[in-house]
């Protein structure tokens, strides 16, 4: 029953429970302290009114006299003096103690009759003619009961009371405990029914745990906004992309259908199908490429390999392109850097850095790209730098998002759709790195990894 209950009932009842039993344990621990204290004071009073009336009993002259104003009563104790046979020569027995109870010094005897309860403490004293005389002290031990019993009524009248107070006391305190919680738990179903993403959770003023745990939640509805936000712009753009080509394909089928036409006519309709056909399918390829990389982000395989001679060979290999375009390819590459990263996503890192600075060159007779790599402690620092047509200022903000592209009249290839440097940044980020861009609009550009040795 208590599993399917609230966790606001579970706590209420625990500290109801927790409290009740403290209350018990120290009630308990109360009697008993109450009662060993009552009884150690009863015993103190006997032995004292029984050892301070040998005061009033005198010796003089081989002859023992008990004074007038001896007191037979003193702090609810009955005082008895007899002689050293037993014989009762002061004071009166109460009426209802036993007549027979043997004489014995300094030992404390309870005698239980009918009616009352009693403590006994007899002391003998000796004279120096040899006589002595005995001190009977009698106790009723009735009021101390009495006293005792009624502090054990009391207590069992309060314990109730005590528990419908711990009851309520626990439910206020549980339930202000938990209004964050039930203010929390109507945002989040106020965000999850209104599909509103941009909305947060309550925050308490007081920054306890609660308060850090509604911190993280709205951190990562942040992020889950985001996301969806990205994923809808991801979606629009790709369809933006793909709307243009399959449209122009789509009127060349229309153009070549409407009449009989030349050979010559329907040849330049499927040269312009074949490539918008290849333009799709190479978008589509760089988005299934992109796709399997950036969602393999647990998935990184990280080997400690030569980064200098993997960017010496791509040097090498794309010189020959670069050539062609009539583009001076160059590196300057500090020998021997060996770092720990996924190999592959690295060379890719390098790869489109080098082929974008191709794509938007100037036509000018002594193009160039560098690829420059040096350490920098305990980082790596991969540039490419080109003096290309630049990136506007405006721009800068804005490359690295997926299907981004400034003045489209100025990109050199018909390939380009903007994911690219979206792929660069993932990649340096991945790897604990970062990227960073400088560039000035007709003059160049400098792309600048920065990624860990280890």
């Amino acid at each position: 029953m208590m599993k399917n209950s609230s966790i606001k009932k579970r706590v209420t009842l625990y500290y109801a429970l927790v409290l009740i039993s403290i209350t018990l344990v120290i009630s308990l621990l109360l009697s008993f302290s109450i009662s060993r204290q009552i009884n150690v004071i009863t015993k103190d009073t006997l032995m004292h009114a029984v050892q301070e009336s040998f005061e009033d009993i005198d010796y003089e002259n081989q002859i023992i006299e008990i004074d007038n104003d001896f007191d037979n009563y003193v702090k609810g104790v009955t005082l008895l003096v007899y002689t050293e046979d037993g014989v009762l020569i002061k004071g009166s027995v109460p009426s209802d103690f036993p007549g027979s109870v043997p004489l014995e010094t300094g030992d404390y005897k309870e005698m239980e009759t009918e009616n009352h309860l009693w403590l006994v403490y007899d002391l003998y004293q000796t004279y120096d003619n040899g006589q002595g005389l005995w001190v009977r002290g009698i106790y009723a031990l009735d009021d101390a009961t009495d006293t005792l019993a009624a502090i054990h009524r009391l207590m069992i009248l309060i314990l109730p009371l005590i528990l419908v107070l711990a009851i309520f006391a626990g439910h206020r305190i549980t339930k202000r405990a938990f209004e964050p919680i039930a203010q929390i738990t109507e945002g989040a179903n106020s965000i999850q029914h209104g599909g509103d993403l941009s909305k947060r959770l309550p925050q308490g003023e007081n920054k306890d745990e609660l308060y850090a745990l509604t911190e993280t939640l709205n951190s990562m509805i942040g992020r889950l906004e985001e996301a969806f936000q990205s994923e809808k712009e991801f979606t629009s753009d790709v369809s933006h992309e793909l709307k243009t080509p399959l449209a122009v394909t789509l009127a060349e089928c229309e153009y070549i259908l409407q009449e009989e036409r030349p050979a010559e006519a329907y040849k330049e309709s499927l040269e312009t199908i074949e490539k918008q056909t290849r333009r799709t399918m190479s978008m589509v390829q760089q988005l299934l490429q992109m796709s399997r990389t950036i969602n393999k982000d647990t998935q990184i395989e990280r080997e400690t390999f030569d980064l200098s001679v993997l960017a010496e060979g791509l040097v090498e290999e794309l010189g020959y392109v670069a050539e062609e375009q009539g583009i001076q390819l160059r590196g300057e590459i500090e020998p021997g850097i060996e770092i720990t990263a996924d190999e592959t996503l690295i060379m890719r890192v390098m790869m489109n850095l080098m082929t974008n600075a191709m794509k938007y060159k100037r036509d000018i007779p002594d193009s160039w790209i560098q690829l420059s790599l040096q350490t920098a402690g305990d980082f790596v620092e991969l540039s490419v730098s080109d003096n290309g047509i630049g990136i506007a200022e405006e721009d800068l903000d804005q490359i690295f998002k997926k299907f981004y592209k400034v003045d489209k009249s100025r990109t050199r290839s018909g390939e380009s759709f903007g994911l690219g440097l979206a792929m660069v940044k993932w990649i340096a980020e991945a790897h604990d790195g970062n990227v960073m861009v400088e560039s000035r609009l007709g003059e160049g550009s400098t792309f600048t990894v920065m990624l860990p040795v280890k």
